[in-house]
């Protein structure tokens, strides 16, 4: 059986806790209603979605916020310039042995990824923002989870450097994806659930 984001966010929370909840892009509301935490805090800036507890960017909320979370979940603006930011700014804003979870890691075709947008299922090329990081901070612990368009998961740890990964967001390209995509620690549905067992 397929996970969806919710499932991965709830395992994450059943397993190291989820007191406290950040959803960066609400969208519907769909996965927050699912999301099993005390307390949840939704950001987004467009007033069509589903009544966010902050009607605004992720930039001003961050800018502002001066709470801790144990699990937070972007999928905002799913361009890897914004993306790069938001995980960056979630770093600071995460609690002791908390977990950053990013959706959309797994696209399937140039066009599904492409900035501007080009077609109906859009994941966006926040992948860029993943590959950066997995090229540059061996501070982390990073994998993503194959169900559901990929859904990558970032706790502090420990990680092997890919050097050839740390370019400029801007120099990486769908060639380069698919050149390099082994590097990004994919992982499947199965091995994720062995992992919350551990």
């Amino acid at each position: 059986m397929k996970m969806k984001r919710w499932d991965i966010i709830n395992a994450i929370g059943e397993k190291y806790g989820n007191t406290d909840y950040l959803e960066i892009g609400l969208d519907s509301g769909i996965c927050r209603d699912n999301v099993k935490a005390v307390n949840k805090t939704t950001v987004d800036p467009l007033d069509k979605t589903d009544n966010p507890t902050h009607l605004m960017t992720s930039d001003k909320f961050f800018a502002s916020n001066r709470d801790k979370f144990d699990v937070i979940f972007i999928d905002g603006l799913h361009e890897a310039p914004q993306a790069y930011k938001d995980i960056l700014n979630a770093l600071e804003c995460l609690k002791d042995g908390g977990t950053i979870l990013c959706h959309d890691m797994l696209p399937t075709s140039e066009e599904v990824q492409a900035v501007p947008r080009i077609s109906t299922l859009w994941t966006g090329d926040g992948w860029k923002s993943w590959a950066k990081l997995r090229g540059s901070r061996e501070d982390l612990e990073m994998y993503i989870v194959q169900d559901d368009w990929g859904v990558g998961v970032i706790r502090k740890g420990k990680q092997e450097i890919h050097e050839e990964l740390n370019i400029t967001l801007a120099e990486m390209d769908w060639s380069f994806y698919c050149e390099h995509k082994h590097k990004f620690n994919y992982i499947s549905g199965g091995q994720f659930l062995e992992r919350m067992k551990e």
